[in-house]
């Protein structure tokens, strides 16, 4: 944790280094988020999950329309299980999966000028550390909850994830913007030969750059 820690700091401090027209910024909102599962090559689908993710922004700019644009959130990841649906009515309950997130991704980002402001779409990867992770739920009338526990055992999570971000949305140039972004995970989050977890989602956020007009 330390070590990436240190790296996503050197990060911005490059970027805010290497570029003369920089702009800092604060952004958050709400994501729906959800893991794809596949064991011994079936697939279980949980459902979505309300989560948000806040934190900080950078614009650097390349040109008039080029910008890039990293950020370091805190995410709220997870998924929600009925197990009515997976056991075909033998069991009563749900379960819920939270996972919270350190996530740095990276766009690039394009502008182009419509009205007062202009549309933004950006593209890049990103990457995630879980800094914690519980399971919640009620079986047959029983209700608890329980840490996850992360490692490179059969039964544990790996705390590394890492995806795509793909974004569009409006700025003005006050600096505040609205956006819609989807993020699909590409690590396999699961240890056991024969399943794969990946993370995925999808939300809605405001942010400011401040140092606009």
């Amino acid at each position: 944790m330390k070590k990436f820690t240190v790296l996503t700091v050197c990060l911005f401090i490059t970027v805010l280094t290497s570029f003369a027209q920089v702009r800092i910024g604060v952004t958050g909102g709400l994501q729906m988020a959800n893991q794809k599962n596949s064991i011994g090559g079936f697939s279980i689908s949980g459902t979505n999950r309300i989560g948000y993710t806040a934190g900080l922004l950078i614009d650097a700019a390349l040109s008039e329309s080029f910008s890039i644009r990293p950020q370091i959130l805190y995410s709220v990841k997870g998924t929600k299980f009925d197990l009515g649906g997976l056991s075909g009515g033998l069991a009563n309950g749900n379960v819920t999966l939270a996972f919270n997130y350190i996530e740095v991704p990276i766009q690039v980002t394009y502008g182009l000028e419509a009205g007062p402001g202009r549309l933004v779409l950006g593209a890049g990867p990103y990457v995630g550390y879980a800094l914690s992770g519980t399971t919640s739920g009620s079986v047959q009338g029983q209700s608890g909850s329980e840490n996850i526990e992360f490692g490179s055992a059969e039964d544990q999570v790996k705390r590394l994830d890492y995806g795509l971000r793909l974004s569009g949305g409006y700025e003005l140039s006050s600096g505040l913007s609205i956006s819609a972004f989807y993020s699909p995970g590409l690590a396999n989050l699961a240890n056991g030969s024969n399943q794969t977890t990946t993370n995925t989602a999808f939300g809605l956020t405001l942010g400011f750059l401040f140092g606009g007009e």
